[in-house]
């Protein structure tokens, strides 16, 4: 038997295996890409396991790779600086530039003399980027692609310079000076608009033609997240919970998570804890306990902010508190007044109304503040919620009474 905490590792930068639920269609798509003609990019929000989902894919088909990280380009001011410095063993040394000597005689009334001229030289900074890849091929003499992943887009998204440097690190790539390595960049992030946004540099088409965009990662499925928390909970906990008891916990856990796989993971490991304090015996009243020290654990400004848009703790016709309610409720990641209409009619039709219920100026008022819940679109009327884990919040923090129709929010003590 197995310990929690070597189950559930939702902060892992290894990928846990026991725990690890395939995604077949990325996994496959992900693997033509790394043998196809093109660069791959891979994004999806974050959380979502892009990260173990490359490693296990490139790991288990023993691809070479190696991870830059965008943080480090950033901080270094030089992606091709970042790239050097991971691909390059550690004490290697680099030729970063030369001197130059040259002699000349001078004929002198007593003697030949010389004289010495020195001149400095810098390597340019492509021969570095070349003889990062020259190291980093030497580090696997075998015949096929070796895979720079380049992770965390997102640190350089808004840097055009560094954008721009990435850019043309991929068209050198099809040169035949660096081509030769058979060296591909996996560009990792959350950023969807990777290729508009090369749309509008200079290098539209040299590196449109070079990256090839892999489906979205999303969140797990309900199909996912009850394969997880039955081979955590049973087959590796062993706290043999019957299949009914599976059901109502992976349900639970999908709906407040999203299906966002770390969220998932933090959410099952304090779920555990509290069905081991319980001597293996769930009783339901142990997922509240597990809401409230997720919630303690990484969304108390989540909280926060959906609670300071909140009227009250409870009241019956409470139109915000209604309307914040049913923003947990729609699965679209764009909603607007006519989609909390339709979802309001759903929920709380005997407090609805044919004529304006204000629901606009509502909206307008959660994306006003310091502390804004959601974001409006400049060019629609459309909202979005600034953080998913508002979402996640919402969907913990508020029930619907059943008898009274009215919306009560929990009180969690945080």
């Amino acid at each position: 038997m197995y310990k929690i905490s070597e189950v559930f590792t939702p902060r892992s930068s290894k990928v846990n295996l026991r725990i690890y639920v395939p995604r077949l269609d990325l996994e496959r798509a992900l693997m033509r890409a790394v043998h196809g003609s093109m660069h791959a990019l891979l994004f999806g929000e974050s959380g979502n396991g892009k990260s173990w989902m490359y490693k296990k894919v490139l790991e288990q088909n023993n691809i070479l790779y190696e991870v830059v990280n965008c943080a480090n380009a950033s901080r270094l001011k030089s992606l091709t600086s970042a790239i050097a410095a991971k691909l390059v063993p550690p004490g290697t040394v680099q030729k970063t530039g030369y001197t130059e000597n040259k002699e000349a005689s001078l004929k002198a009334l007593v003697a030949d003399a010389k004289i010495i001229h020195q001149s400095q030289y810098k390597v340019h900074i492509t021969e570095v980027f070349e003889d990062a890849l020259a190291s980093f091929r030497k580090q696997n003499s075998q015949h096929g692609p070796a895979v720079v992943v380049i992770d965390n887009l997102e640190s350089i998204f808004a840097n055009s310079e560094r954008m721009d440097e990435l850019a043309d690190l991929i068209i050198l790539l099809d040169d035949s000076q660096y081509a030769q390595y058979d060296v591909k960049f996996l560009i990792v992030g959350v950023p969807n608009g990777v290729l508009e946004y090369f749309a509008k540099t200079k290098n539209l088409e040299s590196v449109a033609n070079r990256i090839e965009e892999l489906p979205k990662v999303g969140g797990l499925t309900a199909a996912m997240v009850k394969t997880l928390v039955k081979t955590g909970f049973n087959e590796l906990l062993q706290f043999n919970l019957e299949l009914d008891v599976v059901e109502q916990i992976a349900n639970h856990v999908h709906h407040i998570t999203m299906g966002v796989a770390q969220r998932v993971q933090e959410y099952c490991e304090k779920l555990a804890y509290q069905i081991d304090d319980a001597k293996g015996i769930f009783r339901p009243e142990l997922l509240e306990n597990a809401d409230r020290e997720w919630l303690r654990q990484g969304m108390r400004q989540g909280y926060t902010v959906v609670e300071s848009h909140l009227n009250s703790k409870r009241t019956t016709i409470a139109r915000r508190n209604q309307v914040i309610y049913c923003i947990g409720k729609i699965k679209t990641h764009q909603i607007d007044s006519n989609k909390i209409y339709e979802r309001l009619c759903e929920e709380f039709s005997d407090t609805v109304s044919e004529t304006n219920m204000g629901i606009g100026s509502i909206l307008s008022e959660l994306a006003s503040g310091d502390s804004p819940l959601l974001r409006k679109n400049p060019r629609t009327n459309e909202y979005r919620v600034v953080d998913p884990r508002y979402i996640m919040c919402i969907r913990i923090m508020l029930r619907k009474d059943k008898v009274s129709n009215s919306v009560e929010k929990l009180s969690f003590g945080l």
